[in-house]
């Protein structure tokens, strides 16, 4: 476990800045594995539908790592594929029912903020402010609907990953079970984590941005050539920096994962007593 998490567990939950660091540590400790193992699943996205699912797979792979790390009973790559790879499409499962969710949401949002736009102009006559001022409180309270259910959803994997007898669905009600009074706080980890991320992108959209005049020159922006050369160089990077990214939300969804069931189901005890025994 990283230095300082272990006891930050038992003297409450787990600050923004502890998440996101310790995260930062156990990839940088394993990153030859973790991303390797994020390279490959990636490279399975090429793939529909078996390749998806391998992907959701490998990403549960990670964070089960991870978490092995946390919770001080490492395991071996080997050991812990074991144990994931049968749940392959339960992890496939689960993804589809939570984009479900999602996009149920979205569009249950969409279609009732337009709603209300159509009923406030017939009834204001025509009034912007008040059309604009309704329409607005309605997206921010639609905003904040959906990061909730976001939230609660964030770590959906690792259920099916760590605990035994889950399904897709159940792992759903898992994980809003285990997230519900953290929401704030997960939402600043996340936030946290998406700005931490920012380098690796800006890094690749400024290779892209330097590579595009290169190839015009080269090629000519009208060329098949140019078309297909960046494509599979927007494919390549895109792939890339996914892969390097990908290992630190893992880790970071295992640290929330097991700082929750510490807090509200004395793992991080049960653990030590089994360790001692």
């Amino acid at each position: 476990m990283p230095k300082n998490l272990s006891s930050a567990i038992q003297t409450g939950p787990l600050s923004v800045g502890n998440v996101v660091s310790a995260s930062l540590q156990i990839y940088r400790d394993h990153f030859k594995s973790y991303f390797g193992l994020a390279l490959v699943g990636y490279l399975w996205l090429l793939v529909p539908i078996y390749g998806w699912a391998k992907y959701s797979a490998i990403a549960a792979l990670i964070s089960r790592l991870a978490f092995a790390e946390v919770s001080e009973h490492p395991e071996t790559v080997s050991d812990a594929r074991r144990e994931v790879d049968h749940r392959m499409w339960s992890f496939f499962g689960a993804g589809i029912l939570t984009s479900l969710i999602f996009l149920a949401v979205y569009l249950a949002g969409a279609i009732g903020i337009t709603v209300l736009g159509l009923g406030a102009a017939a009834i204001s006559q025509q009034n912007y402010l008040i059309i604009g001022a309704l329409v607005a409180v309605a997206v921010i309270a639609f905003l904040i609907i959906y990061i909730r259910i976001v939230s609660q959803l964030f770590i959906v994997e690792l259920p099916l990953a760590i605990e035994n007898n889950l399904t897709a669905s159940s792992a759903i009600s898992r994980s809003w079970e285990l997230t519900k009074g953290s929401v704030g706080r997960i939402v600043w980890i996340v936030f946290v984590g998406g700005l931490v991320s920012i380098p690796v992108s800006a890094f690749i959209q400024t290779v892209l941005a330097i590579v595009q005049p290169i190839l015009i020159a080269l090629l000519g922006a009208e060329s098949g050539a140019f078309v297909s050369v960046y494509i599979i160089l927007v494919v390549a990077l895109s792939i890339l920096s996914g892969a390097l990214v990908n290992p630190f939300w893992q880790a970071m969804k295992a640290i929330i994962y097991y700082d929750l069931r510490s807090r509200k189901e004395g793992l991080g005890l049960q653990m030590r007593d089994a360790k001692r025994k």
